[in-house]
């Protein structure tokens, strides 16, 4: 059985490895940990123990939430948020498992975000594919409402850059980034019980220093200080930890050019291995028409275990194009000799170039650290390269994993740009790897799982690359399209209004219409950059009242001035032309919801829901505008589907609620309502539950009313029984009203103990109110509640009821029935209630009406 310890430290070390762990339990840091290593970080960052930490759910009263939206102080709300988590005085740390409660799993269950948020922003920039979630919906709501995400993206910038350099001002999501450093490097001090803080913590400040436009000083003395401090917190038996922290740290001296130490963490990240290469010479043909083989240079290497590298190789996998060489001179890769005809390596077990074994990744990724560092201690000229050439090869002959494969083919294309007979497919192969990024023909747990074990270039560093390289070639059009970030004109207008530089997209399309003068796309995006109707109009007209997106704009523009009726009329004339436009239905719908025209939002949203029946938003609309309609089965249904989409939004589960109780449907009214108070009570408390709701519910099941499907609904007494119980009384005990329900339904079941009980609990909720002694108000409402208390115990003192006792017979136990009177003493209880009351209320409240009732009651009592 591990110890506590001894678990975290496994968990960390996955982490590390990447290595999928065995469920052994359900705790919710587990399934975090499975999150990161399955490369799913959007479940890491919207599970319930990030939307603590980051206060994804907390109202704007807050006063941090308050300080984050008047100065936009991202580090000071992020670190406040973890001191209280770690502190354990963070609202909401209601629902942890046992040993959440304790230091280090809080500690790892911090990291494990911060980890998720970095792995989050490398594959956004670096690796993809795709990741549909955007770091400022892990912040509360109103932060994600309220906030001018330029500004944010500003300040975020402006918290990255280090010594006077600058972060590069296009780099995407950049807020994931910064709040992995705010959480690794901010509080650093945090993690005492955790092993593998500090490596991370390096991996952000890495993370930060290539996105720089420089090298930074700052940032490597705290990376290899970090680095520095991490050895001897490695475990000594697992090697493949030494391996990959060794290759770190050579890639780290590598990037700053210190290539001497770069080479030592190689090769004693080599040794930890067990890995075996060398370069040598062996006979072969490199062109189609030799006659005679030539010596050529050869990568012989094996894996220590090559049982394990010959498994990573036995799935076919998914992987980035391989472009072709395709030259009528040279031959695709070397043709070797056979092994009998090689003098030099036929003494050498193991060396067949032809037959060589598959290498486990992260030899793969040694060699091409190896190879990295041939560029660096060698000037740039053809032997350079050939001696590079073949680090590359040995890696693309076993493609194991999406990445590794990804920076080898990179390098092979840095190194056939220098040759006549292989720059085409240089480029080609760039443009290829370009192309490949947003495609999910691989996973994220693949890409990220030897990430940091490569020197991968980031998106626009590649991008860059191959505008370079068009360059070379004399390509400027294409070479200038890159640069600009984009290939279309409206994609660079589009680009230069985010970046506030109207006047310069003015410019542009200025430049343009003078080239095409009727052209109704450059009219569009004059008009788009001016805010000018007129541009639009004119647009539409010189096209002949056939370009869409002219009245798509217009329509946009209206809707925003609230001239819904001449929206909706540029959306219908936009949506003739073109009807596959989701947005320009769903738009459509909207304002014809503001005119009041159900018909027409109903037709657009149904638009929206045929061409994307996904569109929780659309569900819900319709679902609203069938309750103007008073249709409410129909709202019913569409509110069900709107939440199988989104089962997150309390929203849509109050509306679900209110017409579930309408329509009669108690079932799912009580299932509404349990959902809702899992997702708000942490934020709203007592609030969180519809009084009114809750009491229809009670009085259903009590009175057996029917439901919509013509069944009692006394049926459903054990879900309201969990409802109270579990979901609501479990969390909210201070709300006499809710007390008074439990003793309804209580009174129903003829359980008159715990009837008793409710009335109690709810005066227990309302008798230590502060303002008891000095507001009358207060002190009348816990005196009715005092007395119906008393009334409790004289209506149901003396009643007896039936209970289960468990007792042990020959070491069996059997279970009993016996009968109970409810309180024995209940005359004493209600007159000590009654003194109590009385003593501390008699300075205050002595000879008004309520007090005298009070002592009135006592007196009948004795």
């Amino acid at each position: 059985m591990l110890t506590t310890a001894d678990y975290i430290e496994k968990l960390e070390w996955s982490l590390i490895l990447g290595n999928s762990i065995e469920e052994k339990s359900s705790n919710s840091t587990e399934a975090l940990v499975t999150h990161i290593i399955n490369g799913q970080y959007k479940e890491g960052l919207t599970c319930d123990i990030a939307k603590q930490i980051f206060g994804t759910e907390l109202s704007a009263e807050e006063d941090d939430v308050k300080n984050f939206l008047e100065n936009l102080d991202i580090k000071a709300y992020i670190s406040n948020r973890i001191k209280g988590y770690i502190s354990g005085h963070l609202s909401g740390l209601h629902e942890f498992e046992s040993q959440q409660q304790n230091q280090s799993f809080r500690q790892l269950n911090l990291l494990c975000v911060a980890i998720a948020c970095l792995n989050a922003f490398i594959q956004v920039s670096w690796t993809g594919p795709n990741l549909d979630l955007e770091p400022q919906d892990i912040l509360p709501t109103i932060i994600r409402e309220k906030c001018n995400d330029d500004e944010l993206n500003k300040k975020v910038l402006d918290l990255l850059s280090a010594d006077g350099e600058e972060a590069y001002h296009l780099t995407s999501r950049t807020l994931y980034l910064l709040i992995s450093k705010i959480i690794l490097v901010e509080n650093e001090q945090v993690y005492t019980d955790l092993k593998t803080s500090l490596w991370w913590t390096q991996r952000a400040l890495f993370l930060q220093q290539r996105i720089l436009d420089n090298v930074a000083g700052s940032l490597y003395d705290l990376i290899l200080q970090y680095f520095k401090a991490l050895e001897n917190k490695l475990p000594s038996t697992n090697s493949d930890i030494h391996t990959r922290y060794h290759i770190e740290f050579g890639l780290i001296y590598h990037y700053y050019s210190q290539d001497s130490l770069s080479f030592e963490h190689f090769l004693k990240a080599q040794k930890s291995s067990g890995f075996q290469w060398k370069i040598i010479g062996a006979l072969g043909k490199r062109t189609r028409f030799q006659t005679f083989d030539v010596s050529q240079l050869l990568i012989v290497a094996n894996s220590s275990d090559s049982k394990d590298s010959q498994v990573e190789n036995s799935i076919k996998k998914n992987l980035p194009d391989n472009v072709m060489l395709n030259d009528d001179t040279l031959l695709e890769k070397i043709e070797f000799s056979k092994q009998d005809d090689q003098k030099g390596v036929k003494d050498n077990a193991d060396l067949d170039p032809q037959n060589q074994k598959n290498l486990k990744v992260i030899d793969q990724c040694l060699l091409l650290a190896f190879c990295l560092n041939v560029k660096n201690t060698n000037p740039s000229h053809g032997i350079t390269i050939e001696q590079m050439v073949p680090y590359v090869s040995r890696v693309l002959e076993n493609p194991n994993n999406w990445m590794v494969y990804t920076m080898a083919l990179l390098l092979r294309s840095r190194l056939e740009k220098e040759k006549v007979r292989t720059v085409e497919r240089s480029v080609l192969q760039l443009q290829a790897l370009v192309d490949q990024f947003p495609l999910e023909l691989s996973s994220a747990q693949e890409r990220m799982e030897y990430f940091y074990q490569i020197l991968l270039p980031s998106k626009w560093e590649i991008e860059k690359e191959l505008a370079v390289q068009y360059l070379s070639l004399g390509v400027v059009r294409s070479s200038l399209q890159i640069f600009e970030r984009l290939e279309m004109w409206e994609d660079v207008i589009n680009c230069y209004i985010m970046l506030d530089k109207e006047e310069k997209a003015k410019q542009i399309i200025h430049e343009q219409l003078k080239i095409t003068p009727n052209s109704p796309k450059l009219y569009c995006l004059l008009g788009d950059v001016e805010r000018n109707p007129k541009h639009w109009e004119h647009a539409w007209e010189i096209s002949g009242n056939r370009f869409a997106r002219a009245m798509r704009s217009l329509g946009g523009y209206w809707y925003k001035l609230k001239d819904y009726r001449k929206s909706m009329e540029c959306y219908a004339n936009a949506l003739k032309i073109n009807p596959l436009f989701e947005n320009s239905w769903f738009i459509q719908g909207c304002a014809a919801m503001h005119l009041e025209e159900w018909e027409t939002a109903i037709q657009a949203f149904s638009r929206v829901i045929a061409i994307d029946p996904e569109n929780s938003e659309a569900w819900n609309n319709l679902a609203s505008v069938f309750l103007k309609q008073n249709r409410k089965p129909d709202a019913f249904n569409a509110f069900q589907q709107g939440l199988r989409l989104k089962y997150e939004s309390w929203k849509i589960w109050t509306n679900y609620m209110y017409i579930a109780i309408d329509i009669g449907e108690f079932s799912e009214a009580m299932r509404a309502m349990q959902r809702i108070v899992d997702l708000r009570w942490e934020k709203e408390k007592e609030s969180c539950v519809d009084l009114e709701v809750l009491e229809l519910l009670v009085n259903a099941v009590t009175k057996d009313i029917k439901d919509s499907h013509q069944n009692g609904a006394s049926r459903l007494a054990s879900r309201l029984e969990k409802l109270l119980i579990e979901t609501i009384t479990s969390r909210i005990t201070s709300n006499q009203h809710i007390w008074r329900l439990c003793a309804q339904f209580w009174f129903w079941k003829k359980e008159y103990d715990k009837v008793l009980e409710a009335y109690l609990k709810a005066y227990r909720s309302v008798s230590h109110n502060p303002m008891l002694e000095t507001s009358e108000d207060v002190f009348k409402k816990v005196a009715n509640v005092a007395l119906d208390v008393v009334e409790a115990y004289q209506n149901f003192g003396d009643k007896k009821v039936l209970r289960n006792k468990i007792k042990m017979d020959s070491n069996a136990e059997t279970v009993e029935t016996e009968e109970i009177i409810v309180c024995k003493d209940w005359k004493y209880q209600a007159k000590s209630l009654l003194k109590s009351l009385i003593g501390r209320t008699k300075n205050s409240f002595e000879d008004t009406p309520m007090h005298n009732k009070l002592k009135e009651t006592l007196k009948e009592l004795s």
